[in-house]
């Protein structure tokens, strides 16, 4: 039999044995709790607060709605990835600080982007103004394209699969329009407003200027192989210069884009000064080898000045508007 002291030692070991057990229960029951916390569904956040979660994070509350040449369209805030299908976009995405990562050629696909655009090196030929290599736009895998509906009618359904897409209407003589749109498309809409702004200074010292001397009708013509034209106020560069109060000859303020002027009409293309510009120098030759040239008062005068046409007629954007007003200031604005 055991003693007393053996009977009291085995009952305390038997007590403690117990508490251990449950203790070792009570912390496996805290433990299997834990861990369906972990995993239940009142624990884990549900399908609609994840989902105002997504709608309240940065990138969510970037999304804007603008309106296009279509209708409304949704863009991201701070695009990263850009396009441009014509000239006019590019020229005003490098003013506002965005380099695109693609854009066209005038003419070839390849061809150089025009001379007086800087800040092309590193963006990628994706074909011309007029066609467009959608493969290549779709490969740089865009987030927001910006073209114009008189050209890129016919594609723009496409191009909304690739990316969010922004078109103005037209080109041209509204230009101002395009650099507005341009910059609210890429999250600069206040840069877009100081741009023109800075040119509206311009275009006002440059009116002033030539409000104190007068220097007559100015002619703005391009000799084509074919033909002539006399671009008319609602072109582009027409478009600065009236805004300019330069006055054009009388057969030059009709309405319309341009007139064609053939050999026996070449006095509708006088003015006191003649500004030309074409793709080819032949074309321009052709029309000076013509004998009633040279009874222009303009060619008399010395006043026919060639200008470039990569900004005067194929630029478009604001650097293409500023470079049209240098040369105003150059050519008609005595020192």
């Amino acid at each position: 039999m055991l003693s007393v002291h053996a009977r009291n030692r085995f009952m305390l070991i038997a007590v403690l044995f117990l508490v251990s057990c449950m203790l070792l229960a009570g912390c496996g029951s805290d433990k299997s709790v834990n861990n369906a916390n972990v995993s239940s569904p009142e624990a884990s956040p549900s399908a609609a607060e994840t989902a105002s979660a997504n709608t309240n994070s940065p990138q969510a509350e970037a999304v804007r709605t603008i309106k296009d040449a279509y209708g409304d369209v949704q863009v991201p805030g701070s695009p990263l990835r850009v396009v441009a299908l014509d000239i006019g976009a590019l020229d005003n995405l490098l003013s506002l600080g965005i380099k695109p990562v693609g854009a066209p050629s005038i003419l070839a696909a390849g061809d150089p982007y025009p001379k007086y655009l800087a800040g092309t090196d590193g963006i990628t030929n994706i074909g011309t103004v007029n066609e467009p290599n959608l493969e290549a736009i779709d490969a740089l895998k865009p987030d927001l394209i910006i073209g114009n509906k008189d050209t890129h009618d016919q594609i723009h359904e496409t191009l909304k699969k690739l990316a969010p897409t922004v078109f103005v209407e037209t080109l041209g003589v509204t230009w101002k329009e395009n650099l507005l749109l341009h910059a609210e498309a890429v999250g600069k809409a206040d840069e877009g407003r100081k741009l023109l702004e800075g040119y509206q200074s311009r275009i006002e010292e440059l009116k002033g200027k030539l409000g104190d001397q007068p220097v007559g009708e100015i002619s703005l013509i391009r000799p084509r192989e074919d033909k002539v034209q006399a671009y008319l106020e609602q072109t582009f560069a027409g478009g600065i210069m009236k805004e300019a109060g330069i006055v054009r000859p009388e057969a030059q303020r009709a309405d319309g884009f341009s007139l064609d002027v053939t050999e026996e009409q070449i006095a509708n293309l006088d003015g006191d000064v003649i500004l030309w510009f074409s793709r080819s120098d032949k074309d321009f030759e052709k029309v000076e080898s013509s004998p009633l040239w040279a009874t222009l008062k303009a060619v008399q005068a010395k006043q026919v000045y060639q200008v470039d046409w990569e900004y005067w007629m194929s630029g478009l954007g604001i650097q293409a508007v500023n470079k049209v007003v240098d040369d105003l200031f150059e050519r008609l604005v005595k020192s």
